[in-house]
């Protein structure tokens, strides 16, 4: 059997928002964008701009932690919203 995982240490915090908020973002404008792939894809690049800038801003600071959450942050909506363009782009989206 496994042992049970121990608690995390006091004052520790989950730093996964910058995800959720992305891709809430990210499923915001392709709902508006009645799913425009030139309106995706330039969102997809601005949000992991974004990222990337929030990413130098907290490694300026000395937070690590948060250099790592919004490192994979742009690097999954990336990925992610570049895959949805394909898909649109390729036909095999509207799943005929």
């Amino acid at each position: 059997m496994t042992e049970p995982q121990p608690p995390a240490p006091n004052g520790k915090s989950s730093k996964t928002w910058p995800i959720a908020v992305n891709l809430g973002l990210l499923l915001l404008v392709a709902v508006l964008s009645q799913g425009e792939p030139v309106v995706i894809f330039g969102a997809v690049v601005g949000l992991a701009v974004i990222n990337g800038i929030a990413a130098l801003l907290m490694a300026m600071s000395g937070k690590l932690n948060w250099v790592a959450a919004f490192l994979l942050s742009a690097l999954l909506v990336f990925i992610i919203g570049l895959g949805i363009c394909g898909l649109m782009l390729s036909g095999l989206g509207s799943m005929h």
